[in-house]
């Protein structure tokens, strides 16, 4: 057997390390910056609304940084009417350059056949987010935020506080997928600590204003005794609530902190609309260059509570994502050749919570392994190739 100095190692080594920082990730061939730049169609249910506008301005803005020089992107609002979101979908589909279509809103009812037709004639890549029913195909991929964890948290939080065997008031609009996943956590809660749900503001989205609908919540208090608190699970139920009991609510914006910072809601729970957009578009991406494994993806969400807004001086979502930095998802679906609004690298990031107030959900493993790691693998068997042959030799 042959003997090997130090230096004969050393030279080894560094040809394997010159060897690997010379692989360079490689950018999928749509998203090169060839002309005609590829293009993602958002086929919207409704756009109305601060959730929906910043959730927008999420997806552009990560659509400028994808790929080489970024993607084409044009969003489509059916204004609450589901026939047209069906005919969206396949007008997206009849343009050349579309690489991926996001659906927001809809259900397994009204655009199974549309993306159905898409998906089995092209090779356009289908993401649904918050869409009812189930998947309509094994091709299509499925998003959401972690409803059930962001009623978990608000409720776990409401049961710190005030307890167990307390009367209970409940707003909700059971007509809504996310909704509906909230609602059943909801109803595992009252059972579990005893609740009494003393009155239930049903079919919420259906009043007309928002002072009607303030209107039939305050009849609806007036008309019992001794409520503790209200489950509000929507954040403009939420603020519409404010006015009477202890509220625990859902999701969270700008007008969301200035009214917890002064007023009976308590908690929430949720994340960056401008974040969950920029995620949604990397779905897409990640999609289209067929990167993107899982078929059901949940979006992490986060408890917020008012003492934490109030101690931490938050007056904005901004100041909010800087207290807690995991709410701009860094890491979550991501690519060497995205570079994503949130930051963060390829790997999704372990988070803790800061002094028991905040508690992050988990991020799901939605990746596969990054190019980084298996380019360290391959640069790790490289060398031990080269050690063992000439060690043998």
């Amino acid at each position: 057997m042959k003997s090997i100095s130090f230096s004969t190692l050393y030279c080894m080594a560094s040809i394997t390390a010159t060897f690997a920082n010379e692989i360079e990730c490689t950018t999928p061939s749509k998203f090169t910056g060839s002309s005609p730049k590829s293009t993602i169609y958002v086929i919207m249910h409704l756009q109305t609304g601060d959730f929906f506008t910043q959730l927008m301005d999420g997806m552009k803005q990560q659509a400028a940084l994808v790929g080489e020089s970024g993607v084409n992107m044009k969003i489509m609002s059916a204004d609450n009417n589901d026939t047209k979101q069906a005919e969206d979908i396949l007008m997206a589909a009849q343009d050349e350059t579309t690489v991926g279509i996001l659906t927001v809103g809809g259900s397994i009812d009204t655009l199974c056949e549309s993306i159905n037709t898409v998906l089995n004639t092209s090779d356009i890549a289908v993401v649904s987010f918050d869409f009812e029913g189930g998947a309509c195909s094994n091709r299509q991929v499925l998003t959401s935020q972690m409803d059930d964890d962001i009623a978990r948290l608000v409720l776990d939080s409401a049961v710190s506080i005030e307890g167990d065997g307390i009367n209970v008031g409940y707003v909700n609009d059971l007509n809504f997928a996310p909704l509906l996943k909230r609602n059943d956590v909801w109803e595992e809660f009252k059972v579990a600590h005893n609740w009494n749900q003393v009155f239930f503001v049903q079919n919420a989205s259906e009043f007309p204003t928002q002072g009607d609908l303030q209107s039939a919540i305050s009849n609806a208090i007036e008309g019992t005794q001794n409520v503790s608190s209200i489950y509000a699970p929507w954040d403009y139920l939420s603020v519409t609530t404010v006015s009477a009991k202890f509220i625990y609510g859902a999701d969270i914006n700008d007008q969301d902190i200035a009214v917890m910072r002064s007023s009976t809601w308590r908690a929430t729970a949720g994340g960056d609309p401008m974040y969950i957009g920029g995620a949604l578009t990397r779905m897409v991406a990640k999609a289209a260059a067929k990167e993107l494994l899982e078929k059901e993806i949940g979006i992490p969400s986060i408890l917020i509570t008012q003492d934490f807004l109030l101690e931490n001086n938050v007056t904005n979502l901004m100041q909010l994502v800087e207290a807690l930095p995991e709410m701009a998802l860094p890491g979550f679906v991501s690519a060497c050749w995205i570079k994503s609004i949130g930051g963060g690298g390829e790997e999704s990031p372990v988070t803790e919570a800061p002094n028991n107030e905040i508690a992050p959900v988990p991020t799901p493993a939605t990746e596969r392994p990054s190019s980084a790691n298996m380019l360290g693998l391959l640069t790790v068997h490289v060398g031990v190739i080269l050690i063992v042959s000439f060690l043998l030799t």
